[in-house]
């Protein structure tokens, strides 16, 4: 069975539509509904526990134009899509269920949006994807590919990190692999040093960057800043082993999400070729 799963809901309103800009949450509340229609103690179970979540929300990717600060209008004439992804075995097994028997209709923010498909394809779709964690780990850990000198990742939705107790909006090489690292050791059964953060924070460097700060409503009525766009990430230091740790971790990003509140919308992130 596929332990990691990426799975993309297209959508079509059946009208036109003004929904929340940002609808993590939703997504988050459509993921616990979907589980608890399936295994009512599984949704519980992952909905109280507390650390890590083996899940990833997007938000609805795709919205059309802006109607003042926080609401977007969607119309008949396009398809939206959004991203459900899974570190956890159980939790795949009922994402990729979804594929076979795809639900007529989604309910984000109390609004029906007929649903035109679902698929884990990466062939149908650039973020869907299955795999296992073995096979993530085994050109890094069985030497049959060399650890890179240069990574690139693309956040996709607004990324952030907890530095200090302070927010950290900025990809900083260890808040990045060193978080990928506690995600993948927590989920995952082969287990990667997490001195790998210390190799982060000492021997690699920002080398490049396209990036700007964007802001998501919080469930408070406050703004959460984090920073979409792009950043490269160079050995300074260079290690043949842990920069293939840090290239296992950069593919891990497309299912595990980086920095906070991947639950809820942020921190969609992907490796891109250099």
């Amino acid at each position: 069975m596929s332990e990691l799963v990426s799975l993309v809901v297209t959508v079509r309103p059946a009208q036109p539509v003004t929904l929340p800009g940002y609808l993590g949450r939703a997504a988050h509340a459509l993921l616990l509904r979907w589980l608890g229609q399936a295994d009512p103690a599984l949704a519980r179970a992952w909905h109280d526990a507390d650390g890590p979540k083996p899940f990833t929300c997007s938000s609805l990717i795709g919205a059309g134009r802006m109607q003042g600060d926080h609401l977007r209008a969607l119309s008949p004439q396009h398809t939206y899509w959004l991203r459900l992804t899974s570190l956890d075995p159980a939790i795949s097994a009922r994402l990729l269920a979804l594929c076979d028997a795809p639900p007529p209709t989604v309910e984000l923010d109390g609004v029906l949006l007929p649903v035109e498909s679902v698929t884990a394809d990466p062939a149908a779709h650039p973020w869907a994807g299955v795999t296992t964690y073995e096979q993530i780990a085994a050109p890094y850990l069985l030497a049959r590919q060399t650890g890179p000198r240069r990574l690139t990742l693309s956040f996709a939705s607004p990324t952030t990190f907890r530095q200090r107790e302070m927010n950290m909006p900025l990809p900083l090489p260890e808040l990045v692999f060193g978080g990928l690292a506690e995600r993948w050791n927590a989920f995952s059964t082969v287990t990667i040093s997490p001195e790998v953060r210390r190799y982060a924070a000492e021997c690699v460097a920002i080398s490049r960057f396209s990036l700007r700060s964007r802001s998501v409503p919080l469930k408070n009525g406050g703004l959460q800043v984090g920073v979409t766009g792009q950043a490269s990430y160079v050995a300074v230091t260079y290690d043949r082993y842990w920069m293939s740790l840090l290239g296992l971790l950069a593919d891990f990003a497309f299912f595990a999400g980086v920095g906070r509140l991947t639950t809820v919308g942020l921190g969609q992130c992907r490796r891109l070729a250099n």
